[in-house]
C-alpha cells in the first residue's frame, strides 16, 4: 500500500508539473476558411488556354503561443489552395493531397530593459504603402526568412530595420562529394522604415538595399523565382543571361515615401512614391552587349470622401516605362514580389486573393485613373463597391517591334506589358453579405475591355480577346 501511495504521489507531481508547464503560455488560434467558385477569362489570348470555371478552397490558421507581453511565438499554416478535382492538391475523389504549408514561423521578443522588439524566423515582409498595396514587395509570397528590429523613439517617431534572406543555396552542381553550392547564389535585402505619426497625419520614408548573386535566379522554387525574375530584370533578362554577366554579384536599391492625411476628415488623401534600381552588370544577347539593369519609378495618389452610406474616391498612378532601346536595360519600376489590390479582376483586390489577377501583381509600365465608390450600404449587413478604371501603357512600341516580347501576359507577374498604344478599361461591382458575424457571402462581377495596338502585336503573332468577363461566388469564415 505504501508503494502504491508513493506511485500516486509521483504521478501527481508529474501531472502537476505538466499542468503547470501547459499554463505557462496562452494559446490563441485565429484564421479563415475560404471557398470560391468563379467563371472568368484569365488569359486574354483568343486561343483558350485555361478552364473558364474554377472551384477551390483554402484554410489559413495562425497559432500564437503567448508567454507574456514581451515574448510570443507564431506559426501560420495554410492548407491549399485546393482546386476541386485536382488529385495532386487533394481535391479529387479520395482527397489526401499533401497541401499543408508553413508560411510563418517566428518568435517575437523584447530586449530586456529596452523598448526594442525583435522578430526572428519566417515572417511577412512588406514596404510602406497607403494607397492600394505594394508594387515592389508585399504579396503573400513575400513571406521569407529574416530578422526585424523595431522600436518607438517617441510617441510620434518610430523605426524598423529588417534583413531578408530571399534566396540562398537553391542551385547546385554535382561533384564527387555530392552537392557543391555556388557562392554567388544568395540574394539578401536590408531595409529601414521611419514611421512618423501625428494627429491626422502619417508619413513613412523608407529605403532598402540588396546584394544579388548572379546565380540566385536559377534553380529552387520556380514559383518564387518566376515573379522575381520578371519583376527585377529587363525583357529577355533570363537566368542564363544573368549568370553569364560580368558581375558575380549585382546590386539593388529602393527608396520611397508613403503618406496618409486624414486630418480633414471626412476627406482622406494618400500618397505612395518610390524609385528603384537593380543592376546585374553586362551580358550578351544576340552577340550584342546587353545591360542587365532595370530602374524606374512610380507615384500613386488617392483622394476620398466618407459619406454616411458610401465613400467615393479617385485614384491615380503613373509608373515609368521602357524606352526604344532594348539593349540599354529596362526603365520600368523593378519589383521583388509585388501585390497591388486596386481592383478585383485585373489585380488582387478579391475576397479570395489571387483568384484572377489577369493584369498583374504590380503596376510597372502603366498609368491609370480610377473612380471608386466603396462601403455602399443601404441595408444592414449588405455592402457593395463599384470601380471603373482606365489603363494605358508607358512602354515604347519599339520593344514589341524588336521582338523582345511576343505575349503581353508573359510579364504578368510584374504587370501585363502595355505599350503607349495599348489601353484597357475595367469595371467591378462587388457585394458582401454577412450571414453571421464571422461568415460572409461574396459576389464579384468584373469586365475588362482590352484594346491593344492590333497591328503592333500581330507583328509578333498575338491577337487578344477584347471583351473579358468574370463572375465569382465566395464564402468566407473567419475565426
Amino acid at each position: 500500500m505504501k508503494k502504491v501511495a508513493v506511485l500516486l504521489l509521483a504521478a501527481g507531481l508529474v501531472f502537476g508539473a505538466a499542468h503547470k508547464g501547459a499554463q505557462a503560455a496562452d494559446i490563441k488560434v485565429s484564421g479563415e476558411w475560404d471557398f470560391n467558385t468563379e467563371w472568368n477569362n484569365i488569359g486574354f489570348a483568343k486561343e483558350k488556354a485555361d478552364d473558364l470555371f474554377h472551384a477551390r478552397q483554402r484554410l489559413r490558421t495562425q497559432v500564437d503561443i503567448i508567454a507574456s507581453e514581451s515574448l510570443k511565438g507564431t506559426v501560420f499554416f495554410e492548407v491549399g489552395d485546393t482546386n476541386w478535382g485536382n488529385s495532386s492538391e487533394g481535391g479529387a475523389l479520395g482527397t489526401d493531397g499533401k497541401v499543408v504549408e508553413v508560411r510563418y514561423s517566428y518568435v517575437d521578443w523584447v530586449v530586456p530593459q529596452t523598448d526594442l522588439r525583435v522578430r526572428m524566423g519566417l515572417q511577412p515582409f512588406s514596404l510602406p504603402n497607403f494607397v492600394a498595396g505594394d508594387p515592389i514587395m508585399g504579396s503573400d509570397d513575400s513571406d521569407g526568412a529574416g530578422i526585424t528590429l523595431s522600436t518607438q523613439f517617441t510617441k510620434n517617431i518610430g523605426a524598423t530595420l529588417f534583413w531578408l534572406r530571399a534566396e540562398n543555396d537553391n542551385t547546385d552542381s554535382a561533384t564527387d562529394y555530392g552537392k557543391q553550392y555556388h557562392y554567388s547564389d544568395a540574394m539578401d535585402f536590408t531595409g529601414i522604415t521611419l514611421p512618423l505619426k501625428f494627429d491626422g497625419v502619417k508619413v513613412t520614408p523608407w529605403g532598402m538595399g540588396g546584394i544579388i548573386g548572379h546565380d540566385s535566379f536559377k534553380g529552387g522554387n520556380f514559383d518564387l523565382n518566376y515573379p522575381m525574375a520578371q519583376g527585377m530584370l529587363p525583357l529577355m533578362g533570363t537566368s542564363t543571361i544573368v549568370a553569364n554577366s560580368d558581375k558575380d554579384h549585382g546590386s539593388a536599391w529602393f527608396g520611397g515615401v508613403s503618406a496618409d492625411l486624414s486630418y480633414f476628415d471626412p476627406f482622406r488623401f494618400a500618397l505612395d512614391a518610390a524609385y528603384g534600381s537593380v543592376d546585374m552588370g553586362t551580358s550578351k544577347y544576340k552577340d550584342k552587349n546587353f545591360d542587365v539593369k532595370r530602374s524606374g519609378w512610380y507615384a500613386a495618389l488617392l483622394a476620398e470622401y466618407k459619406l454616411e452610406s458610401c465613400t467615393p474616391g479617385l485614384l491615380f498612378w503613373y509608373s515609368s516605362g521602357d524606352d526604344a532601346n532594348p539593349y540599354n536595360g529596362s526603365e520600368r519600376l523593378p519589383s521583388i514580389d509585388p501585390d497591388v489590390y486596386v481592383t478585383s479582376y485585373g489585380f488582387d483586390g478579391t475576397n479570395y486573393g489571387g483568384a484572377a489577377q489577369t493584369l498583374g501583381y504590380g503596376i510597372s509600365g502603366t498609368w491609370a485613373v480610377m473612380a471608386r465608390v466603396k462601403d455602399i450600404s443601404f441595408m444592414e449587413d449588405l455592402s457593395h463597391v463599384l470601380r471603373v478604371v482606365y489603363y494605358q501603357g508607358t512602354n515604347n512600341k519599339e520593344m514589341v517591334r524588336s521582338k523582345m516580347i511576343s505575349n503581353p501576359q508573359d510579364s504578368v507577374a510584374s504587370m501585363m506589358y502595355l505599350t503607349t498604344g495599348d489601353k484597357a478599361v475595367e469595371v467591378n461591382f462587388d457585394t458582401e453579405y454577412k450571414l453571421y458575424k464571422n461568415l460572409s457571402l461574396f459576389v464579384e462581377l468584373g469586365y475588362i475591355r482590352l484594346d491593344l495596338d492590333k497591328d503592333l502585336w500581330k507583328g509578333v503573332g498575338y491577337e487578344a480577346k477584347e471583351n473579358n468577363f468574370k463572375g465569382t461566388f465566395s464564402i468566407g469564415y473567419k475565426f
